[in-house]
């Protein structure tokens, strides 16, 4: 009996230390965005001052993108480490799908990926935050574009699983796949495997999703693609 409680209170510790560490790193975060943004703007500056023909833009180029890369980071991790409170309201699925759709499609043409949306109609109305569901099919896309290159496809569907009491809203690839041992890793912080990834996206859609009290899954075989599923439960 002594051990459990003591186990308790080391998790409880624990959780509160995190806390204070994630509040520190929140706070840390935001700091290092203001300096990073005047970077940025006399690094802009100096490029207009040199022949655009010549070879210091190329150094300018690279030097912009990879502050916009680590701006990328700090603006997903404090999501991440911001509040997750939902913002609920009563909404149609497959509208905030298509809505998602509608932003996800030039990253898709510009990649040559064809993007099909398969919805289900009339599916019930769910409580949620449209806005952080959005972002969760927008981040799903956006991987499945990356996954797809060239050539390839994705389709994202909805249907509603009455005996799990859930809509499903499912985005699949045709892609290289994801080896199983990459497949467990997938939804931990910083873990990436894009050359340019934050490795927060899927983080933080995970966590979305189970902030409307919903799950995430994913399938994949290796040459043939992935699927991602997303449950959200009925009100």
């Amino acid at each position: 009996m002594g051990d459990s409680v003591g186990s308790i209170d080391e998790r409880t510790y624990l959780r509160e230390r995190l806390a204070m560490v994630g509040e520190l790193a929140a706070g840390m975060a935001h700091e290092i965005r203001n300096p990073l943004t005047s970077i940025r703007g006399f690094l802009q500056l100096l490029q207009g001052k040199y022949d655009r023909r010549g070879p210091e833009q190329e150094y300018f180029q690279i030097m912009i993108e990879e502050l916009d890369r680590i701006n990328a980071i700090i603006k997903e991790f404090l999501s991440l480490a911001g509040p997750a409170q939902p913002q609920l309201k009563i909404a149609d699925i497959n509208e905030v799908v298509s809505e998602a759709l509608l932003l996800a499609e030039q990253e898709a043409l510009m990649n040559e990926v064809l993007l099909e949306f398969h919805k289900e109609e009339n599916l019930p109305l769910l409580f949620l935050d449209p806005l952080q569901i959005k972002q969760v099919v927008l981040n799903l896309v956006s991987n499945a574009v990356q996954a797809a290159g060239p050539g390839g496809y994705i389709k994202v569907w909805t249907r509603h699983e009455g005996g799990q009491g859930m809509v499903v809203i499912g985005v699949e690839d045709n892609g290289p796949g994801i080896p199983p041992d990459k497949l467990e890793k997938i939804f931990e912080a910083f873990y990436t495997s894009k050359e340019h990834g934050t490795g927060l996206g899927l983080t933080l859609s995970r966590r979305i999703v189970e902030g409307h009290g919903g799950r995430i899954e994913v399938t994949s075989r290796v040459g043939e693609g992935s699927c991602f599923r997303v449950y959200l439960p009925l009100p």
